[in-house]
């Protein structure tokens, strides 16, 4: 069941009065952006828009049943006027050749076929179309935050191993000091590692640089302010990417372009059913405009019922019937295919994922291994049995093998993301 789109605006709008207060105070999830990103977005104030049209298209229909009150006036000049090619004794014919009248005139359709419950029933579905045309918009918006969120969120993750990397040559510096002190350690080995340090420090700063960049973009796109202290969340692993329905946005607006073309069916049998109405019209003419021979100002009045029933039309609603018909299936034919796309890239993303886990899986067992050498180098450089250029080549291989598995990691839950909202399924579901 889909959430509509009056209470889904209110309820982005509640998220940001109660939620932004504690914004950037805590971790930045990827739930968050997307709903920040939909609410800061033009698009999002549309179904409000398309509301208030609707609403207003739907008084005017319900005010085509009330009665209508039309004033005219009209005056006219004519050359020759109605006369007779003999007289009477004693009577004389005298009609102007000009006459003028003003009326009031009043209408009542009594009967119109169902004609104005069809006309709502297609503003109703209408408006359920374009406010999912909104929605799909609106989901489109995922792809360009997941690629800047996850960006940035690599660059975190890398700098967060790299400090860690150069908080470890601090210490292994402090130790190779002392060893220097003692003369267990040459003061060359000390300045290979200060080295080193200089080389960690810069390449912070270079990936923190990049990192506040994409974080300038991921602003802009949310409406708000993420500077380069902002903590972005990694996602939860998705337990699973199979057997799950297609909650696409598509889907549903196909299913309501399809209810759209069955609304209108019913206008067109609504234009072709017996239709009464009574009217009245009531003015001042001069002549009088129901007696010509009375050649002064003189009220009238005149009122009654109209029938109408189009019976026969050349099989015209017929033929509009089968446009609505190929409509239809030209929907259903999209629909499908969309369908079918959905499937083939299905297997793509459950490859895909499988192969980053067994990826991620490698990844630790490599960085544990590499930690492990690493640690037996520490020991033999303090000793003087192993250099500090066998420490920092280690090291070096150790700091690669958990950049690696931080950057499979950070890019499994882009692809996992991906793979929720290519198949319409919301983060923790």
């Amino acid at each position: 069941m889909h959430m509509s789109a009056t209470v889904r605006t209110i309820l982005l709008h509640i998220f940001l009065f109660f939620g932004l207060s504690a914004f950037g105070q805590t971790g930045t999830s990827l739930a968050d952006c997307y709903r920040l990103a939909e609410a800061n977005t033009a698009i999002a104030q549309n179904p409000q828009l398309f509301e208030k049209i609707t609403a207003l298209k739907l008084e005017n229909v319900d005010a085509s049943r009330l009665p209508t009150l039309q004033w005219n006036a009209k005056a006219t000049w004519q050359n020759e006027v109605f006369g007779l090619p003999f007289s009477f004794p004693g009577v004389d014919i005298n009609i102007p050749k000009y006459n003028v009248v003003t009326n009031v005139e009043a209408n009542y359709v009594v009967l119109d076929g169902g004609l104005a419950e069809a006309k709502k029933t297609v503003e109703k579905a209408k408006l359920a179309v374009d406010n999912q045309s909104v929605v799909v918009e609106l989901n489109k918006l995922r792809e360009q935050v997941d690629r800047f969120f996850f960006g940035a969120l690599l660059l975190q993750e890398q700098t967060k191993t790299l400090e860690l990397t150069l908080k470890d040559l601090e210490a292994k510096t402090t130790q190779v000091e002392a060893a220097v002190k003692h003369g267990v350690a040459l003061e060359s080995e000390v300045l290979k590692l200060r080295v080193e340090q200089l080389k960690i420090q810069s390449k912070i700063e270079e990936v923190q640089s990049d990192r506040r960049a994409l974080l300038a973009v991921l602003s802009s796109l949310i409406g708000q302010n993420l500077d380069e202290k902002a903590r972005l969340e990694l996602p939860a692993p998705q337990s699973s990417v199979t057997n799950h329905q297609s909650h696409r946005p598509e889907l549903a607006l196909f299913d309501l372009q399809k209810q759209q073309v069955l609304a209108s069916a019913d206008l067109i049998d609504a234009q072709w059913k017996p239709k009464l109405a009574a009217f009245a019209t009531t003015g001042i003419g001069y002549p009088d405009p129901l007696n010509f021979f009375d050649d002064k100002i003189s009220p009238y009045f005149i009122g009654g019922v109209q029938f109408q029933w189009k019976f026969w039309d050349w099989k015209h609603a017929e033929r509009e019937r089968e446009v609505l018909a190929v409509q239809t299936q030209l929907i259903e034919n999209q629909k499908q295919t969309f369908s079918q796309t959905l499937q083939h890239q299905d297997g793509k993303f459950r490859e895909d994922i499988a192969k980053l886990q067994t990826q991620i899986r490698r990844d630790e067992e490599v960085a544990k291994l590499q930690a492990e050498i690493l640690k037996q180098l520490s020991s033999q450089l303090e000793n003087g049995v192993a250099t500090a250029t066998d420490y920092l080549l280690q090291s070096d291989a150790e700091l690669q093998a958990r950049l690696a598995m931080e950057a499979h990691r950070v890019h499994l839950a882009q692809v996992e993301a991906a793979w929720r909202t290519w198949v319409g399924v919301e983060i923790g579901n």
